[in-house]
């Protein structure tokens, strides 16, 4: 039988049990009363625009997160969702809210007299102009070269998405109600997730960035908080 160094066997002691000693994050509840969702997030705690502190209810602890305190958060001051960062500034979460994914759908996406005129067709590649992007293009790989007169926003939302970023995706779905993408860009991660709410007509957001370097660390983080978004009814 092999034998270890007494020193061996004691650092390995001391190191689990120091992961288990300071891994003491934690996920807590939010919820968020303008657009009617909850989301479980990795602080204890977020600033409102006054400065002043509101605690959250405690759901589960994490071995993931090193410390309670490793991500800090700020609710905008219009209440539409919470902005996470870590000290760092590195990894940075995002829920929210929304009533609209994009300026096209606020303009009327779905507006059938709007729809109709030049004016809608006009607008919509003045959109892409001014972001660089190839109108014709982008209706001839996505919509067999014609806009139709229904255009679903969420639809149309991720289409702009898989051809803005191209090559850069690195995963993408869409469901009936919802959809995911995942992307590279300036040496980051980038995921989203929207669901749209079909009783109130609005969109909740969660959003994730961050190093390469720190995918196997968020992981398990974005997969939690995937996995706990609630629309509330």
């Amino acid at each position: 039988m092999k034998k270890f160094p007494l020193k061996f066997i004691l650092f390995t002691i001391l190191s689990l049990f120091s992961s288990f000693v300071y891994a003491d994050g934690v996920f807590s509840k939010y919820n968020n009363e303008v657009f009617l969702f909850s989301i479980n997030v990795p602080i204890i705690q977020y600033k409102v625009g006054t400065g002043e502190i509101v605690n959250l209810d405690f759901v589960k602890n994490s071995n993931s997160i090193p410390t309670k305190d490793f991500f800090s958060a700020f609710e905008a001051e219009n209440g539409d969702g919470l902005t996470i960062k870590d000290k760092s500034e590195s990894i940075t979460i995002l829920a929210y809210g929304a009533n609209y994914l994009n300026i096209e759908e606020a303009e009327g996406l779905q507006d059938m007299e709007y729809m109709k005129s030049s004016f809608r067709i006009d607008y919509i590649k003045s959109v892409f102009k001014k972001d660089k992007l190839d109108y014709n293009k982008f209706v001839k790989k996505y919509y067999n070269g014609k806009l139709p007169k229904n255009i679903d926003p969420l639809i149309y939302d991720y289409n702009k998405n898989l051809f803005l970023y191209g090559e850069n995706v690195t995963y993408s779905t869409i469901g009936k109600n919802f959809y995911i993408i995942s992307y590279i860009e300036n040496n980051k991660i980038y995921y989203k997730e929207v669901i749209y709410s079909k009783n109130r007509g609005t969109y909740l957001v969660f959003e994730a960035s961050y190093l390469p370097k720190d995918k196997k660390f968020m992981d398990p983080i974005v997969t939690e908080i995937s996995k706990s978004i609630n629309l509330i009814k």
